[in-house]
């Protein structure tokens, strides 16, 4: 049986679908299953394109009727053989270098304590006629101390508190350690975070660029920031509650926040407000920090009170996102008081 299972799912993008399956039909490492899921029943060009490939390791699903891309991704991930090492992700506006699948395996079976390894990915983006292009960028930019080799990233990087680090399509996760269902009625453009949520850490970052993502033409991302905005007022609450951050901590956490444009700094406001468990938080805000939070309650306060509400407006949601947050920062917690032993 193949080591690596791929999932692709794809939608209404034929001519990108050609292109991802063509870098996948190029790796130097072949040992491995894909399967299209079509999640428009009416489009037959997915079968077209497959067939054309004429490749045994390839093969299609298309659904019955239109899943939506967040239960798409759950139906994909939990149809991965059981008999395989590893599972990955193609998305359609994606595509991976030669290497890309070689050099993923090799770092996790040199790193037994990782559950998932993922690369830096080149930006590219696409022109109304199709064509893709390179616009030079990374999406995590170069860092000084970065020598191209692959290192750990335990749980609690402050990035992690409101949205993730990882990348759907540009990640290997041990079978073994699938994550849980993402909630089905969460908006597509929350599934990375939450997910990254769910899954166990630590996690592998090669620093080199061995995919490209592409900012496409259409996507499933929800158009509305608001949803956005609700995710991650449940994203920093959660993490923020099991953190057990002093005051040395939630002054460096607003740091964090004012450093990034724009400054998320609302969302802190949001958490301790509504949850009692980050009402700390308080304690760090600074006058431009409440008058940035009175200015959006007078600018836009629809988005402001979803966001306070947010908690009481999609339960699962919070659910599944404070069990998840409990577990990393458990295990991170024992991790550190755990010699380490080459």
């Amino acid at each position: 049986m193949p080591r690596v299972h791929v999932f692709i799912p794809t939608f209404r993008r034929g001519p990108l679908l050609q292109r991802a399956l063509r870098s996948l039909c190029a790796q130097t490492f072949t040992d491995w299953s894909a399967c299209v899921h079509n999640d428009d029943p009416t489009d037959p060009e997915p079968a077209r394109i497959v067939a054309s490939f004429a490749d045994p390791r390839l093969r299609l699903v298309t659904h019955i009727t239109n899943l939506g891309a967040v239960r798409a991704f759950n139906r994909g991930l939990g149809e991965a053989p059981p008999s395989v090492d590893y599972v990955s992700i193609l998305e359609d506006d994606a595509t991976w270098d030669p290497p890309f699948l070689a050099t993923l395996k090799d770092a996790l079976d040199r790193t037994p304590a990782a559950n998932l390894v993922w690369c830096n990915q080149r930006i590219a983006v696409e022109s109304p006629d199709g064509h893709c292009t390179d616009t030079g960028l990374w999406v995590h930019p170069r860092e000084p101390q970065d020598d191209g080799r692959p290192r750990l990233i335990p749980w609690g990087d402050l990035r992690q508190a409101t949205g993730a680090l990882m990348a759907n399509g540009a990640m290997l996760l041990r079978r073994a350690s699938l994550p849980a269902p993402t909630p089905a009625d969460l908006p597509f453009t929350g599934m990375e975070a939450v997910r990254e949520r769910l899954v166990r850490h630590p996690l592998l970052f090669i620093p080199e660029p061995l995919a490209t993502y592409t900012r496409t033409q259409t996507s499933a991302r929800d158009a509305d920031g608001r949803r956005w905005g609700e995710i991650q007022a449940l994203l920093l609450a959660t993490f923020v509650r099991h953190a057990e951050m002093d005051t040395t901590a939630v002054d460096a956490f607003w740091d964090h926040l004012r450093r990034q444009a724009p400054p998320p700094t609302n969302l802190a406001f949001h958490a301790a407000l509504s949850d009692p468990a980050c009402r700390h938080l308080l304690a760090g805000a600074r006058f431009a920090d409440w008058m940035r939070y009175f200015k959006t309650w007078i600018g836009r306060p629809g988005g402001a009170w979803a966001c306070l509400r947010a908690r009481s407006r999609h339960p699962g949601w919070w659910t599944a996102l404070d069990t998840a947050t409990f577990e990393r920062f458990a295990e991170a917690r024992q991790a550190a008081a755990v010699p380490f032993q080459p």
